[in-house]
């Protein structure tokens, strides 16, 4: 119990879980350190559905590996927000909004998008304490394999 706590806090936008089935490297890793309870994998409700709807839509052959990963390892699942977070307003674009307010509430050190032009990263991380990262990015920060 006490090493989960340990464990960084991964919050994954949705073009990471795409990206994962699509192939990129650095996001299998993201996913399989998760697998393997190197990290904590946390998302939105919202997330998952957008990413559940584009893997369909556009990689329908890796659906049921989608579905198989939410079902055996899922992630922390966080509920969507109520309110958006006032001191995110400027720094992140209106259809993310929700998405951050979710990582900031569930308390995540990592915020893993493909879409960095979407947030300011170092405002935001003034302002919450997460870093947003490209998959990249935390794969080299973490050493993930």
């Amino acid at each position: 119990m006490i090493k989960d706590m340990l464990k960084p806090r991964v919050f994954l936008d949705a073009n990471i879980f795409f990206s994962a089935f699509y192939g990129s490297a650095n996001c299998e890793r993201i996913i399989k350190a998760h697998q393997q309870k190197e990290i904590s994998l946390v998302t939105s409700s919202l997330v998952i559905e957008e990413s559940l709807r584009n893997i369909q839509e556009k990689i329908p052959s890796v659906a049921s590996s989608f579905k198989d990963l939410l079902i055996n390892n899922p992630p922390e699942l966080l509920a969507d927000p109520s309110e958006i977070d006032p001191r995110i307003e400027l720094l992140v674009d209106k259809k993310d909004q929700p998405i951050f307010t979710s990582a900031i509430l569930g308390k995540v050190k990592y915020f893993i998008t493909g879409n960095t032009k979407d947030f300011k990263a170092k405002e935001l991380e003034k302002a919450t304490g997460i870093k947003v990262l490209t998959p990249k990015q935390l794969v080299d920060l973490l050493k993930l394999k």
